[in-house]
This record gives C-alpha cells, sequence and structure tokens, in this order.
C-alpha cells in the first residue's frame, strides 16, 4: 500500500457510498495489473454465469489488452465485486464490496506477505489443501483450495496432440530432435540461475529443439539475449502451457513453473541456487527431490541425457509434490472457483 492508496482510501470510501445511494453498485469487475492476471482468470471467466468487466491498471496491461482486441476500463471504479489475481484488495478499500482473489503464481514458491493483505478477501484462491493449512498457521482465514486454474487446458482434452505438433511445426521446433524448455525465476535474492546458462545454452541447439523463457522482470539485457540465441525459441507468451506441454525436459531454478511442469509428470533439472531471504525451506527440499539437481552448466549435458533416457526415475517423488502442490490435476478448477465466485456474490447481495 503506497502513499496514494493511503491519500485516497477516504475519498473513494466516501464517493462508493455516495455513488451506491443514487443507484446500487452491481458492476462485477476484473481488476487486471498484468497479462498474465489476464491469461490465468480466463480459465475462471468461461464459468461465470455474468459478464465480468476488466479494468487494466497500468499502460503495460491496456496495451496488451488493446493488442488483443479486448475491451477494458481504467481506475478509478466503484464495483459490487472485485476479482484479481494478487492481493491488493486495499486498493478496494469498502467492506461491502465483494473481494475475491487468487494467486499470481502456483503453490507458495515466496513466502506470504502479512495476513492483513488476505484476510481483506471474502475469499482467496489457492492451489490446494496444504496450502490452506499454511495459511491458517499464517493467521490467514480467507483461502480456498480449488487447484490451479492456469493449468486446466492441460487435463481437460483442450490441448490435443495434434495441436502441439502443428505448434512445434509453427514455432520451427525439428521433429527428429527432443526438446528441452530452460526457465528462469526474477534475477533477485541469489533465486535465478539464468547468469549460470545464458551465455552457454547456445551449445545445446545442435542435438535439441530450445525453448526459452523467463519471468517478466528479469533485467532487460538477459531478456535481450533470450531473444537472440541462435537456432532457439524464446516464447513471448504470458501462458506457456502450451510449450510445457511441448517440452520433454524442463530446465529451472527456483521458479514456480517447476510445480506446473511437475504437474505434467516429466524429468526436470533445477540449478541449485542460494536460499535467500524469498525462499521457502520446504519448496527447496521438494525442488531437490523432484529433480536433478546441477551446480553449473557442464552439468547440462549429462544430466539431459539422465532425464531423457530413464523420464520416469523421479515419477514417485514428482507424484508426492503434486500431492502438496495441487487440490486436483482434473481440469476442474476454473469451474471450482467460479462457482464459489458465484455463491460468495450471491450470498452478499
Amino acid at each position: 500500500m503506497n502513499l496514494i492508496d493511503y491519500l485516497l482510501y477516504v475519498p473513494y470510501k466516501v464517493l462508493w457510498h455516495v455513488l451506491n445511494l443514487f443507484k446500487k453498485r452491481e458492476d462485477i469487475i476484473f481488476y487486471c495489473a498484468d497479462p498474465l492476471d489476464y491469461e490465468m482468470f480466463l480459465p475462471v471467466a468461461k464459468h461465470l454465469s455474468f459478464p465480468v468487466r476488466i479494468i487494466a491498471a497500468n499502460r503495460k496491461t491496456r496495451r496488451y489488452l488493446k493488442e488483443k482486441g479486448l475491451p477494458f476500463g481504467r481506475p478509478p471504479v466503484f464495483p459490487r465485486a472485485v476479482i484479481m489475481a494478487r492481493h491488493a484488495a486495499y486498493k478496494f478499500p469498502v467492506k461491502k464490496i465483494v473481494k475475491l482473489g487468487f494467486d499470481h503464481g502456483l503453490y507458495q514458491f515466496k513466502r506470504w506477505t502479512s495476513a492483513k493483505y488476505y484476510n481483506r478477501f471474502d475469499v482467496y484462491f489457492v492451489s490446494s489443501s496444504q496450502q490452506m493449512k499454511t495459511a491458517l498457521q499464517k493467521g490467514i482465514n480467507s483461502t480456498q483450495a480449488v487447484g490451479y486454474p492456469k493449468l486446466d487446458k492441460a487435463f481437460d482434452g483442450s490441448i490435443t496432440s495434434e495441436y502441439l505438433v502443428d505448434l512445434g511445426r509453427q514455432i520451427g521446433l525439428d521433429p527428429a530432435k527432443k526438446t528441452v524448455l530452460f526457465s528462469t525465476t526474477w534475477d533477485v535474492d541469489g533465486l535465478s540461475a539464468i547468469r549460470r546458462w545464458v551465455d552457454r545454452v547456445h551449445e545445446l541447439t545442435g542435438q535439441y529443439n530450445i525453448l526459452l523463457t523467463a519471468h517478466t522482470w528479469t533485467k532487460s539485457e538477459f531478456i535481450h539475449k533470450l531473444r537472440h540465441v541462435p537456432k532457439a525459441y524464446f516464447i513471448e507468451a504470458f501462458d506457456i502451457t502450451e510449450y510445457l506441454m511441448l517440452s520433454d525436459v524442463f530446465v529451472g531454478d527456483y521458479n514456480s513453473l517447476i510445480g506446473e511442469y511437475c504437474a505434467l509428470d516429466k524429468p526436470i533439472i533445477t540449478f541449485r541456487t542460494n536460499a535467500g531471504t524469498r525462499a521457502i525451506p520446504e519448496v527447496r527440499k521438494l525442488i531437490a527431490e523432484i529433480s536433478v539437481q546441477v551446480e553449473d552448466f557442464n552439468q547440462i549435458p549429462k544430466a539431459i541425457e539422465r532425464c531423457l533416457e530413464n523420464p520416469n526415475e523421479k515419477q514417485e517423488q514428482r507424484r508426492r509434490a503434486n500431492r502438496i502442490f495441487y487440490y486436483k490435476l482434473d481440469g476442474q478448477a476454473g469451474k471450482r472457483a467460479a462457482q464459489i465466485i458465484e455463491e460468495t456474490i450471491g450470498h452478499n447481495r
């Protein structure tokens, strides 16, 4: 909550109540602060029986929505209910506004912030029952486990094998080669390993199809390098589920995409990274259990060979981790969330 939010707190509350006197607030909005927010909301929105107006919070999001030809509004808005993919309920400081949120990423790869931010929500969706237990231990009582809607299309039949073959053809993959996806988290607090591979990943393009992606906040110098790796494909999409499905091996560090790839039950390689203040010991332990871990790029070629020769090596560990990460992997998480949203808004009328 920044200075502007504090300054607008009282005026917003007064204006919302004044407007409500003249016309009962009925608008239901999705507060969209990042393009990925929109992509994560789609699997929920398609199951809702009422329209939801998108409110673009910043220039980056407005540009993205405009490019996709989607209508949107801008703050300030004074809705009946707000849905968002982050814990920014304080931007709508009226108790009568129904507030529904869900995590920006999978499980709890980063630490919970103050409980007050989450308890402002009527319901805050999380990916697993274990995450709900952790939240309660932190004093957070608004969470509801539904699964991870972003992965629904990987399990509901939306992405077929024919579609993946066509996607591979479109982006220039060689069908005779296996595909390896390199990914990294935000390069802060020692959790990213991008410096260990960004200048050498081109060495693998002769033997493998190489896909590259990075956290949206990664430094521009690294993004520039990734976009210019010869014979590799840099993924510009915000939702990369179909590219995860297209890959045979995943290489990461401490990024939550590891958990998403784990759901697909395919081999994972991770660089060991510093513990940092943002890392969670239990998650670091899970990552070590479900992946082949390496220290530097010199170990990557043999690690990839090991994964391809024995893709089931860590299968039981992946299955155990999935029971921690996910409520269910049935392609119905968005539907469950939508049902709860409709019930919550209905009950608050």
